[in-house]
């Protein structure tokens, strides 16, 4: 850099003061400030600021660039101006530069769209409709005999039976499921057996009904009704009384063996058995049964008198009586009975 081309700091003073003070002062600072130009410039630069050759303005010139302004004042005039570096040069580009091949992308052949495989809707399951009642396939017939009533029908020749229900109602609106005061008095599963016997209260006329039935779903389901037939039982004359034959009667105990009854033979016409009861607390037991009093034996031979009661332990008290039993239509009574006897297990 040239003295020329740095101005000295103290120009901006000498612009300030007027008049011809103002110029001496500048001319002794430009004087100055050449000369210090040249030193630094020598340093800074080596020989290389020697070979520059220097010009000294003179100095009527400076004092009229001065009056004229000519000398721009730098904002910084110590430091050094900037010495815009050279652009760097671009290498020049190849003048034919290869073409970036483009990448070949495999040939990939387009799968076949899926074929959706609609499911078939499911079929709904349809219940067989109930079977619809047939009422003309059972034919009822009842009668009395005696003070029983007696039950014979139609066999049913359909399809999915499995019971014969027989209902008895004392009206004649005979139903099944029962209702009111109907009562199922028969269950029958077998198909070629159409008959019942019946003994319900005598002298009232009864009304009965019989259906083919199977199970379902929700139920018996009803396959056939038959028609309602009635009919009314005898009573039964009242038995004349019995006059109850004394037995023989005797106890034996054997120690941890029990106690053993033998008793005399009933022989009297009507024997139906001989029933064995006995009480630890009633000390008249009878039969049919009174309070406290239990059936331990039944036997149906009037030659089989002897009876062994195993059931007791040592020191026990059991009272014992033995009854010959026969039938009269209302129920057993006494034919032929021992006296009531006591015995202690040992």
């Amino acid at each position: 850099m040239t003295p020329s081309e740095k101005k000295p700091s103290t120009t901006r003073l000498a612009a300030a003061v007027p008049g011809a003070l103002a110029a001496m002062l500048l001319i002794g600072a430009v004087a100055f400030g050449a000369s210090s130009l040249r030193s630094v410039a020598r340093d800074s630069a080596g020989q290389a600021a020697a070979s520059v050759p220097h010009s000294q303005p003179e100095f009527g010139a400076t004092v009229a660039a001065l009056r004229r302004n000519e000398f721009k004042q730098d904002p910084n005039p110590d430091k050094p101006a900037k010495t815009e570096a050279p652009k760097a040069t671009e290498a020049p580009k190849e003048a034919a530069q290869v073409a970036e091949q483009p990448k070949v992308q495999p040939t990939v052949e387009p799968k076949p769209a899926p074929v959706e495989t609609k499911k078939p809707a499911p079929v709904p399951t349809v219940k067989p409709a109930p079977a619809p009642v047939n009422l003309g396939a059972l034919v009822l017939e009842a009668w009395a005999k005696e003070t029983k009533a007696k039950l014979a029908w139609t066999p049913f020749s359909g399809e999915g039976f499995e019971y014969f229900k027989v209902v008895r109602s004392a009206d004649a609106n005979v139903t099944w499921p029962a209702s009111g005061d109907d009562e199922v008095i028969g269950v029958i599963g077998d198909p070629n057996a159409p008959w019942h016997a019946d003994k319900p209260a005598c002298g009232f006329s009864w009304n009965y009904r019989v259906f083919a039935v199977r199970h379902g779903d929700g139920g018996y389901v009803t396959l056939a009704a038959s028609n309602v037939a009635s009919v009314t039982t005898a009573c039964a004359p009242t038995p004349a009384p019995i006059a109850v034959k004394p037995l023989a009667f005797q106890l034996n105990v054997s120690p941890g063996a029990g106690i053993t009854l033998s008793w005399e033979a009933c022989w009297s016409d009507g024997f139906i058995a001989y029933k064995v009861v006995r009480s630890a607390v009633n000390a008249d037991p009878r039969y049919p049964l009174n309070d406290g009093t239990e059936l331990i034996g039944v036997i149906g031979d009037p030659n089989a008198t002897v009876f062994t009661d195993t059931a007791v332990a040592a020191g026990q008290t059991w009272t014992y009586r033995v009854v010959a039993v026969t039938d009269q239509g209302a129920g057993y009574v006494p034919l032929c009975e021992t006296a009531a006897m006591s015995a202690t297990a040992q």
